[in-house]
């Protein structure tokens, strides 16, 4: 349950956006370090030298400290706890029994406080079985799930599907559940896991690269090698039935280019070493993500690196606050791979860096482009509740109330639900 289902008819427009503003800027801390890191600095600004706080900044400072206060002390999710992780649902909403829906039109990504992300694809359906201060717990209904799960000592994260538990602490994988088919497929692209059930005897260990699938009705255990061109983000093919197994035959020799060296003992020129950036991202590694970009040289990394390591580089240097190198590797990924959904999700976090950079006007056009190019997107709401928050900044309330209204039809139950409806005045 997010904060957007607990609504205050008595706030004003400016009031609902500030209380919204105050929950989005001060990000994914804990109540207290939200409350005081913010007093922190409203207290360092006033003792600059020549500061004045003007009536009206006062107020909405004043307003601003009280929408964390408010939201120190409720969190983003009910509960007693303080300790415990919190979510938020993006492009969705959680149902009264705690489910979340996907359907042809709509993907919903849910967010944990540490950073974690699980991503719907079309016609899933998952429950948020549990939330502590290690983990959570999510049941997959069926269909299928992409999940980033952010590595920290003693994590625990349990994904149930179907008879199958899942056992994570930090990695990246696809996992899907087909009911009336009574199968199972995991696809990891790096970490590893571990997958208990009926068919398992023994748990079994998957490691990076490796694809699972589990068939209840005929007891088949498959585990092979995930074919790199589909990647763990593709649909899971059929499985091979055992009568297709046959061994593949070897790779024919690879003819010896013209001139090369005949001597089978010649040396051939070193490999360069596999970065495995994603794997170190899972991993919390990100500094040692950074730091090798640079080593390397950082207009060689952004014109020869991947789009999967652009987008670890991104995540990594935008974590350690190194915004310019993550603006470089974002503008990079949208000048090298324009087409791709990693290229289009450049444009959001694009977005977000020029809010705190550029300023508001160039923040704009990104979330723009963002909604233009993936107007179903995983950021599709957030892009959408930015850009109703900006507009209402630089045009007034009038101009903001059209946006407000968009998003509440496509969103509803989105994270800026309630400051829309202020905005447009409706229940």
């Amino acid at each position: 349950m997010t904060l957007d289902e607990e609504k205050d008819p008595a706030l004003s427009p400016k009031a609902a956006l500030a209380v919204e503003l105050a929950r989005r800027s001060l990000g994914m801390m804990s109540p207290r370090q939200r409350v005081e890191g913010l007093l922190r600095v409203t207290e360092r600004t006033a003792r600059r030298p020549g500061f004045r706080l003007s009536p009206l900044r006062g107020g909405a400072l004043a307003l601003a400290v009280t929408a964390a206060v408010v939201l120190g002390v409720n969190g983003w999710q009910r509960g007693t706890r303080a300790d415990r992780l919190s979510y938020q649902v993006e492009g969705g909403a959680v149902q009264q029994d705690g489910s979340v829906q996907a359907d042809t039109s709509s993907r919903p990504m849910v967010r944990f406080s540490d950073g974690t992300e699980v991503q719907l694809a079309e016609m899933a359906r998952a429950h948020i079985v549990s939330v502590d201060e290690q983990g959570a717990r999510v049941a997959l209904d069926r269909g299928e799930v992409h999940a980033r799960v952010v590595h920290r000592s003693e994590a625990k994260w349990l994904f149930d599907a179907g008879p199958y538990l899942v056992t994570v602490t930090g990695t990246a994988f696809a996992l899907s559940w087909a009911p009336e088919d009574e199968r199972l497929d995991l696809r990891l692209e790096n970490g590893a896991v571990v997958v208990s059930g009926p068919l398992t005897g023994e748990p079994i260990a998957v490691r990076a690269g490796q694809w699972l699938t589990l068939r209840q009705r005929t007891g088949e255990v498959l585990l092979r090698d995930l074919d790199p061109q589909q990647g763990a983000g593709a649909s899971p093919a059929p499985a091979p039935s055992s009568s297709d197994r046959a061994e593949e035959p070897s790779a024919a020799p690879v003819p010896e280019a013209p001139g090369a060296p005949a001597d089978p003992t010649a040396a051939a020129p070193a490999a360069e070493p596999r970065r495995d950036w994603a794997g170190k991202l899972a991993a919390g590694k990100l500094d040692v993500i950074v730091d090798e970009a640079q080593r390397r040289g950082l207009d060689a990394s952004l014109a020869e690196s991947s789009n999967e390591e652009l987008s670890a580089l991104a995540d990594a240097a935008r974590y350690t606050r190194r915004n310019d190198i993550a603006r470089r590797a974002l503008l990079a990924q949208r000048r090298r791979f324009p087409a791709t959904q990693r290229g289009k999700e450049a444009a959001f976090q694009l977005g977000r860096l020029a809010e705190t950079q550029e300023g508001a006007a160039a923040a704009l056009a990104w979330f723009e482009t963002y909604l233009k190019e993936a107007p179903q997107g995983a950021y599709a709401s957030e892009a959408l509740g930015r850009k109703m928050v900006i507009v209402q900044r630089l045009h007034g309330d009038a101009q903001a109330e059209t946006v407000a209204r968009a998003y509440l039809r496509r969103f509803p139950g989105g994270t800026y639900a309630q400051a829309a409806r202020a905005l447009a005045r409706t229940p």
